[in-house]
């Protein structure tokens, strides 16, 4: 009989949600959500960019960004900018005032996630995650 504590989705599921509340702890200090940060990390990388691209590059649904991004526009993180026709998103002063310690705070979590594991073995737990999440959504 199937073990299903011995699966992937099981597995991975789990760790994600041990990891997503360690994440919300680290952050809660600073006062921002995990799906805030990660927009929020995203926009920096490449401000001015719509929120079509930040859905397709954060690979979420539109409806569930289109509400973080509104509460991060409400709450002073992110204003949005017409520029050459289109709306960008750009970070606000205390945003980027923020992010430096929120980077921080999750480059911190991931080095005690992985504490345990050599260089090796973490770039090739990631690299083997990063094929599952391709391979599952290009069939889901």
């Amino acid at each position: 009989m199937l073990d299903h504590k011995q699966t992937l989705a099981y597995v991975s599921a789990h760790l994600a949600r041990l990891l997503a509340n360690r994440m919300r702890d680290a952050l809660a200090p600073i006062g921002v959500l995990p799906a805030q940060f990660t927009a929020i990390a995203e926009i920096a990388q490449d401000e001015g960019l719509t929120q079509k691209q930040l859905v397709e590059r954060l690979d979420l649904e539109q409806p569930g960004v289109a509400r973080t991004l509104a509460t991060l526009e409400k709450e002073g993180w992110i204003e949005r900018r017409n520029a050459g026709g289109v709306q960008g998103l750009y970070l606000t002063q205390r945003a980027h005032d923020v992010l430096p310690r929120a980077l921080g705070a999750i480059a911190a979590l991931d080095r005690e996630a992985s504490a345990d594991f050599t260089r090796t073995e973490r770039e090739h737990l990631l690299d083997t995650l990063e094929e599952a999440v391709s391979n599952n959504r290009r069939r889901g």
